[in-house]
Formats: structure tokens, sequence, C-alpha cells
């Protein structure tokens, strides 16, 4: 898949498969027919991850996790799970719609070469209400449809299993920033990092006066205004890579139904107040800003899934065949990554010529040449013995590539 340029259909995916003797069906059995585990791959990729990467992907203690979903467009027919869905803008539902698959999509974060990167893990169907695609059954026997937050948070604790090394924080947009959504993570000993909308409100304390019923709710706040109200502090963030100062005002809060106080960070921007809240409280302001300011490796990692490796070129009609796909995609970026993070795996990716025009670390484009390289040399050289030097040979494999383009 990382080899393969260009839509992903069968036919493209099946000419790159130089190392198995295969057929143009090869791939479509494999994907809906073949017995093997989807669950268990996700938790091996995660072990790999922390392997190879170990405290790398520590943050404030935490492993951190980007939840994020995409929209696939998709025609209404033998595919389950296809049906209308309204995006949404700053956590508002907007007039503009899709037809197709709404994917979700989890990755680990970690600080690598002064830069947050992403290693997706998981990508899941969506459930939707008028073509409900997963369900959860109570104690009494009754299935009934999850819901949009249902089903994430499915997908939060699955990875939170396969991790016990340390605790787990997840960040997301303000779309997440929901009762239902905090309630069940805090249950779960799970964190959160997310963004309020600019209209949010918040409550302090109750204080009762010592007569009448105890009030429910303190005084009640617009929480973009409490950076009026309260003195405000100066920190040194890093931000995309960057260290800048921003104002903030930290305060503790009750929002409306969430069972616990949240932390909440109000930094001051030229437009509008930013809100950000985390349901760990043992986050400081600046862990709390930089770990959101995190979450958008997500969405590079998403584009680079749809745009590099096909995320959405699927077209098998069988469930099974199109989960299988959309994750195998997640874990071929994630492994070209982890050889990314280690150069010294792959000829090429330290052993730069001088005249080379310079790339970022975790180009994906380097990755690919890199890996047609290797492919190249061992179908030039498949006759050549295992422990052969083949680097002595460069010149002549510069030579073949180059006929072979022609």
């Amino acid at each position: 898949m990382l080899l393969t340029s260009g839509r992903k259909c069968v036919t493209r995916i099946a000419s790159v498969c130089f190392f198995m003797d295969k057929s143009l069906s090869s791939w479509e059995r494999f994907l809906s027919q073949a017995q093997w585990n989807l669950g268990l791959v996700t938790q091996q990729l995660i072990s790999l991850c922390l392997s190879e990467l170990g405290a790398k992907l520590l943050y404030a203690n935490r492993y951190i996790l980007a939840i994020d979903t995409t929209f696939v467009a998709k025609v209404l027919g033998k595919m389950s799970g296809v049906q209308r869905w309204c995006q949404s803008t700053d956590g508002k539902a907007t007039s503009v719609s899709i037809i197709g698959h709404h994917w979700g999509i989890c990755g680990l974060l970690g600080f690598i070469a002064g830069k947050w990167r992403c290693f997706p893990i998981l990508s899941r169907l969506i459930s939707g209400q008028r073509r409900p695609s997963h369900f959860v059954l109570s104690r009494d026997g009754v299935a009934t449809k999850m819901c949009f937050f249902e089903t994430v948070i499915a997908r939060v604790a699955e990875v939170s299993a396969s991790i016990k090394s340390a605790p787990l924080c997840g960040v997301a947009d303000a779309y997440f920033a929901k009762a239902i959504f905090f309630n069940t993570l805090i249950g779960q000993g799970i964190g959160l990092v997310t963004r309020l909308r600019s209209d949010a409100v918040g409550f302090d304390d109750p204080v009762y006066c010592g007569r009448g019923r105890p009030p429910k709710r303190g005084k009640k706040w617009k929480l973009a205004e409490l950076i009026n109200h309260f003195p405000r502090h100066q920190l040194a963030v890093k931000r995309y890579g960057k260290t800048t100062t921003v104002a903030v005002v930290v305060r503790n809060i009750w929002l409306r139904d969430v069972k616990r106080k949240v932390q909440l960070v109000v930094i001051d921007a030229p437009k509008r107040p930013i809100l950000l809240v985390s349901i760990a409280l043992g986050l400081t302001p600046k862990q709390i800003i930089e770990i959101y300011g995190g979450r958008f490796a997500l969405e590079v990692a998403i584009r680079e899934l749809i745009q590099r490796l096909g995320f959405g070129d699927y077209q098998c009609t069988k469930t099974l065949a199109f989960l299988r796909f959309t994750q195998l995609c997640c874990c071929a970026l994630t492994l070209g990554r982890l050889i990314l993070c280690k150069k010294s795996s792959l000829s090429g990716l330290s052993d730069e010529s001088p005249d080379t025009v310079s790339e970022e670390t975790m180009s994906f484009r380097k990755l690919r040449r890199c890996l047609r390289r290797f492919a190249l040399s061992r179908l030039i050289f498949v006759k050549s013995a295992p422990e052969a030097e083949l680097t002595k040979r460069d010149s002549e494999l510069e030579e073949a590539i180059l006929r072979i383009a022609a």
C-alpha cells in the first residue's frame, strides 16, 4: 500500500506485490474471506508503537490519543452504513451534508524531531441512526442503537485496554465537548483535553447562605468573559513547532451535566478567546495548550491517509472487507512513519548525497522513494545471494531504474 501510487484499486495493489504469488482476486479474498483478527492486528500495532518509540510517546507521563472523524463519499446501494451526514463547524451542525461513510480515527501522538507526530492505530466505522451498524446490549438483554459518542468512546476504551504502562489522555475538537463524552471517560479513568464553543457557560461552587434549600449551582459565567474578570498569566508554550507567549486565565469550574469539576484555560486571542478544557486535573495549563496544539498532527495524518494511501478508495461491498481495508491503511502509514523514525532501517534514508534536495524528516515522498528502491533491488537482483552486498552495485541499479522509467 505504501508502494502503490494513484488510486488503490486491486490491479495496482497486485502489481507491486513482488514478494508473493498473487492473482487479481487474491487481495479481495484476503480482505473479505481470509480468517484473521482485525482487533488483534490493532493490538499488535499498538504494542509495536510502544516498543519502538517508548518514552517518545509519553507527554506529562501520559500517552496522548488524538481522536477525530472523517467522511468518505459513497453511493447508496449495497454497502452497509452509507447514509447522509451533516458536517459541523466549531461544534455546530451546518446545512452542508455528505452521503457516505463516517469514520472514527485514533492515533498516538509523540513529540519527535521538534514536532508533534501522529501514528494512526485504529479506524472504525461510526454508527448512524438511519442505517445503524453498532448496537449496545443492556443487562436485561435489550439491544439499542449506539449513538455517535458511544461509538467513539468504545474505540477509546479499546485503545485504553491495550495500554497498561501509563495513563491515557485523549484530545479532540469542540464537537466532542459533550457531557456524555466527559462523564463516560471520567468513569473509565481516561483524561480528555478538548475545546469548548465560544458561547459555553460554566458555574462556580454553590454557596449556601444558611436559609432555604441549598443551591445546586453557584454563580453562572459566560466562560469567554472570564478573561476580563480575572488576572491573566503569561505562559511560554510550543504550538505548531514555534514557541509563543500567550495570556491565559485558569479556573476550575463546573460544566452543565458534567459530574465533576474540570480545568478551564481561557486564552486571549485577537478575535475571541479560546476555551480549552481538561478533565485530567493533574495537567498544567501549559500542558493543556500544547496537547491541544498536537491534535493538528492527526489532521495531517488523515490527509496522508486519504491522499497517499487511498483511505476512501475501497469499492468492496462486504462490510468486513472495507473495515479491514481502512485499518490496513492506518497500519501502512504507521509502519512507514516508524521506519522514518529509525533512518538506519532503510538505505537512502540516512545516507543522502549532498546534492539531494532537503526534505522534511517525516517525508512520505522520501519513504516511498526508498521503498521503491528496495523493491526494485529485490526484483532486479532476485538471484543474488541473501548476504550479497548490493550497495556496491548502486550505479547499476540507478541505470536499471532509469531504463524501467523510460
